[in-house]
């Protein structure tokens, strides 16, 4: 009788698709980095809570320009970026300063963009940002993504990293329901995947506000 190998026998029982996740999860642990993928629909705060946990205000998070690349943190001694471009062109190393200055699109551009189905960068694959922060210093990797619902070829960039990542971080917005959008996301791309999920509910303060009657003065004032 023909021996099987251990791969087959188990393609046989589970299926293919379950031997392509245990594969990929033991190349993430191989690697010795655990990356926690930061994903959420354009204007509900990631950029803003990554500039927060930095200490810094890389990250373009002004309520109009949106988030262009996808972006990747992690430790360095340095404080520098360095762009990777799609085929052989060599990387960019940059400044924060030329970081923001050139890799932010202002919101008549982003509607162009949306309206045409396109990348605002089609030559750059990622940007990798190196800061001296300590939660990133024992291999952990934090990847801010642009924003969902924005165009379908950057819901592919977004969605499509979710393979290299051990863990997701799913941003909301307090003052906004969850959209059918962001139910689809959930259920088609990371429901049954196997990775932790955390879920990052912005904008309490809004809604707190919102509840306060305004003649309490000691509500108000706490």
């Amino acid at each position: 009788m023909q021996k099987l190998s251990l791969k087959l026998v188990l393609e046989l029982l589970v299926g293919d698709n379950i031997i392509d996740d245990i594969d990929s999860a033991g190349r993430k642990l191989n690697s010795g980095v655990f990356r926690l993928l930061v994903l959420g629909d354009m204007k509900r705060g990631k950029s803003t809570f990554l500039n927060a946990l930095i200490g810094d205000n890389l990250l373009p998070s002004d309520v109009n320009p949106c988030t262009a690349l996808l972006t990747i943190l992690r430790y360095g001694s340095e404080h520098k970026v360095t762009v990777h471009y799609v085929g052989d062109r060599a990387p960019r190393v940059l400044s924060f300063e030329e970081f923001r200055q050139d890799y932010t699109i202002d919101p008549s551009e982003a509607k162009q963009l949306e309206a045409s189905q396109e990348l605002a960068f089609p030559d750059v694959s990622h940007a990798v940002v190196e800061y001296p922060l300590n939660i990133l210093q024992k291999g952990i990797e934090i990847v801010d993504s642009p924003g969902l619902n924005d165009t379908e070829s950057r819901n592919e960039l977004s969605l499509g990293y979710i393979q290299n990542c051990h863990a997701i971080l799913f941003v909301l917005r307090a003052t906004q329901p969850c959209t059918l959008a962001e139910r689809r996301y959930l259920d088609n791309y990371i429901k049954n995947r196997g990775l932790t999920t955390f879920f990052l509910i912005n904008a309490w303060d809004q809604i707190k506000e919102s509840l306060l009657d305004p003649e309490d003065e000691v509500e108000v004032a706490r």
